[in-house]
């Protein structure tokens, strides 16, 4: 490595590799491993020496490298002593001095937390699925969940990793023991101008500029904007606001119109506030994985609910106009009435018939496009079939105690009834402590072998654009699901059919200012006296306030 200029030398001993008199370069690297024989693996290298390495023995030395005095060696020790220099100067004077090339740069200093990273359900795509009804103790998520949008991802990797937090998952070959292969930049971009190529496997897109990127990730001492969490959970499924009907590409500066957290002029929240990532008592990072119900499977994290920042309910409503209403439905959540429509500003998609893909134009069996969605969205697609969109869309309430039916790829996969439940909240009224909360209702079609009554996943992108069995390149069911299978390893008879698929899915976001709210005013036709809820999937014969009975035991 060059040394560095006269301008940034005072930088570099001062703050970031020389709190003890080293001269002021990077430490030497580890002894190189020895290579393997032909297919199979060499043995690794040792490691190389930390910036807070000071006598470069490998070691942390509490007694002489802990130079912030917190009982722990680790990056923050290669500070200088005064604080002269913070999070936000270091990473920008380093990568003003330093071209950005990779994670590696990153590693020299965050090494240990790399190792945390590889351990969480962002990076790994899977947990233990404890919220997952039959499959508590096992290891599940999205490598092996199937849906009703995409799919699912084994097969089409280079696609979907569009939205991972590494780089290079093209196939079954990456290596998630390896942290040079996390992309940190895809959640510590302080700029809002990072993204990824939408077929590179998660690599960048060429058109960002890295260094300025690399340069801002101290900003806000690192935490992760907005903008980085948008990117990949507003395009699930492949467009804006796609899938979860919440989280759209405005999030990244909305208003409080649209959702009062997260809006500009309104709580300003990043994701974080309320996703966390777990700390002790003294604020310090203990883990990366975050709160929340990821791939409705997974909570790693501290995730914060509607009551750690509100209050009780009842006593948030106390002396209100809904008061009454409050404690005379103790079992709604507070999403049921403070999230009345999903998709207020961005559309999003209902419906997907992927029996229709493959055509040049689109069939007369499309659903004919909503014009109260502006702006119109395309309806058809030969790639991918006939969509419906909306706006303003009414969630689906049911009962909720966190437990979910997934189907999971050569796990659940085989059907008996239709439509193919995919994903559903399995609590019902008599569930203790279950509450009614808001969903997203997906619909639409999809391949199974019809001999064997199994879900397919087919083989939509392949391990790259030549792949001449991927269904976006041949547009050959038969190619594309005979190829998805082999990969997948699904018993696949030759013979398929398309199948009704539903899947429901939590909604959380989006929450409306208190005026909007549903019952405000004591207003009981918001719900009641009308056929806005589905009253028999709630467990009543009809609605309750006009006679209405439970019809469960």
């Amino acid at each position: 490595m060059r040394k560095p200029s006269l301008l940034f030398s005072t930088f570099l001993t001062a703050a970031f590799l020389c709190l003890g008199g080293c001269a002021g370069d990077d430490g030497r690297d580890g002894a190189a491993g020895t290579d393997g024989a032909p297919g199979s693996s060499g043995t690794d290298g040792t490691n190389g020496l930390n910036c807070w390495d000071l006598n470069q023995n490998g070691v942390a030395d509490l007694a002489t490298e802990d130079t912030d005095e917190n009982g722990t060696v680790d990056v923050s020790d290669c500070r200088a002593p005064s604080g002269a220099y913070d999070p936000a100067g270091l990473h920008k004077g380093y990568f003003t001095e330093n071209a950005y090339t990779g994670t590696t740069q990153c590693l020299n200093c965050h090494g240990k937390i790399g190792d945390d990273v590889m351990t969480t359900a962002h990076w790994k795509w899977e947990g233990v699925s404890s919220n997952i009804a039959g499959y508590e103790a096992g290891i599940h998520g999205k490598k092996d969940l199937i849906n009703n949008f995409c799919q699912a991802v084994p097969s089409n990797e280079g696609r979907c990793t569009q939205c991972h937090i590494g780089i290079g998952w093209k196939d079954k070959s990456f290596d998630f023991g390896n942290p040079k292969n996390i992309d940190c930049l895809a959640c510590h971009d302080q700029t809002g101008t990072y993204k990824k190529g939408a077929t590179t496997a998660g690599a960048p897109d060429p058109t960002v500029d890295l260094n300025k990127v690399a340069q801002s990730v101290g900003t806000n001492l690192g935490v992760p904007p907005r903008s980085t969490c948008v990117f990949c959970h507003s395009r699930a499924g492949g467009d804006d606001n796609v899938k979860h009907g919440d989280i759209s590409t405005d999030m990244t500066a909305t208003t409080k119109q649209y959702d009062v957290h997260m809006g500009t002029d309104g709580g300003n929240f990043t994701c974080v506030k309320c996703h966390q990532v777990k700390k002790d008592s003294a604020g310090n990072t203990l883990s990366h994985g975050i709160g929340g119900m990821a791939f409705h499977s997974i909570d790693e994290g501290a995730m914060q609910d509607c009551s750690d920042c509100h209050g009780a309910v009842t006593s948030i409503h106390a002396g209100t106009s809904v008061e009454s209403l409050v404690q005379s439905h103790s079992r709604l959540a507070c999403q049921v009435c403070h999230i009345p429509t999903i998709a207020r500003k961005v559309s999003t998609m209902v419906d997907w018939r992927w029996a229709e893909a493959g055509l040049d134009a689109a069939p007369g069996t499309c659903a004919p496009a909503d014009p109260a969605v502006l702006p119109a969205r395309p309806t058809y697609s030969k790639q991918k079939g006939c969509f419906t969109w909306k706006n303003n869309v009414r969630p689906t309430l049911r009962y909720f105690d966190g437990k979910w039916n997934r189907v999971m790829l050569n796990v659940n996969d085989q059907y008996a009834s239709l439509p193919v439940d995919l994903a559903s909240p399995t609590a019902t009224y008599q569930t203790p402590g279950a509450m009614i909360y808001p969903f997203k209702k997906m619909t639409g079609n999809q391949p199974a072998d019809s001999t064997n009554k199994t879900v397919l996943v087919p083989n939509l992108f392949g391990n790259a654009t030549t792949d001449p069995d991927a269904y976006w390149i041949s547009f050959d069911w038969g190619r594309a699901l005979a190829s998805g299978t082999f990969y997948t390893g699904q018993p696949y008879s030759g013979t398929y059919e398309f199948v009704d698929t539903i899947m429901l899915l939590k909604v959380d976001h989006e929450v409306a200012p208190a005026e909007q709210a549903y019952g405000k005013d004591n207003g009981c036709a918001d719900c009641h006296f009308s056929d806005q809820i589905d009253w028999t999937a709630l467990g009543w014969t009809k609605d309750p306030a006009t006679g209405g009975t439970q019809t469960l035991p």
